[in-house]
């Protein structure tokens, strides 16, 4: 799963990197976090008109049309999400990416209770996670979820699911509302090689979404 990750880039950064078009409408400015937590409001990058736009989602997927106490799931199974009645609407019409430069994961300790946290980047710096997202209403606002997938054979040693982190080549055929094929758009969602990511143990201070800054993605002296 992932249910924690950093995002620290200045608007200005995302702009470059994603091709964002920065509105008026848009946020000023974004605070850079260090342990972004589900229900949080975080940026993500979607496409219509042929432009790429940044909007801000709850992180927790929403639709308008679900009522009552329903839970709003922050992951979505890459190997579910064609079939599945939440989900499959955005996949054929509301993807999205979420920009990142780390996540974390948490490893069971034998005879402890406490997990192990690890901080997870990618050597090439800002990335994007595979999202779904749903606009929301008066209601409801924006949401949205990053998908998963097994894990590469690095992170397999901490936990059974990772992110799906998209391939550059593959962005603009994610974003792209056209593209209907199913077959063509799970292909985008693999593990990412273990030799693209660094890895390494973190203070357990990010298991708390209360505490926040750099300080949280330091190795941890042994």
């Amino acid at each position: 799963m992932c249910g924690r990750y950093t995002q620290t880039s200045a608007l200005e950064e995302l702009a470059q990197r994603f091709g964002i078009t920065v509105e008026d409408d848009g946020p000023e400015e974004l605070t850079p976090r260090y342990n972004t937590a589900p229900s949080l409001e975080v940026p993500i990058v979607v496409a219509t008109d042929g432009r790429r736009h940044l909007r801000m989602a709850r992180w927790g997927f929403r639709p308008a049309w679900v009522t009552g106490r329903a839970s709003a799931p922050i992951n979505a199974k890459a190997e579910t999400l064609a079939t599945s009645r939440l989900f499959q609407e955005s996949f054929r019409r509301g993807r999205c990416l979420v920009p990142a430069d780390g996540f974390y994961e948490w490893q069971a300790v034998p005879g402890q209770k406490r997990k192990q946290p690890y901080y997870v980047k990618l050597r090439d710096g800002l990335f994007a996670f595979a999202g779904l997202w749903t606009p929301g209403n008066r209601a409801t606002p924006p949401s949205c979820t990053i998908i998963t997938t097994p894990p590469n054979e690095r992170l397999a040693e901490i936990h059974d699911r990772m992110p799906a982190i998209l391939e550059r080549a593959d962005e603009d055929r994610w974003l792209d509302s056209r593209v209907t094929d199913t077959a063509l758009l799970l292909s985008c969602l693999r593990p990412l090689p273990a030799e693209r990511m660094e890895v390494y143990p973190v203070s357990r201070l990010v298991s708390s979404p209360g505490n926040e800054g750099p300080e949280l993605v330091e190795p941890l002296s042994r």
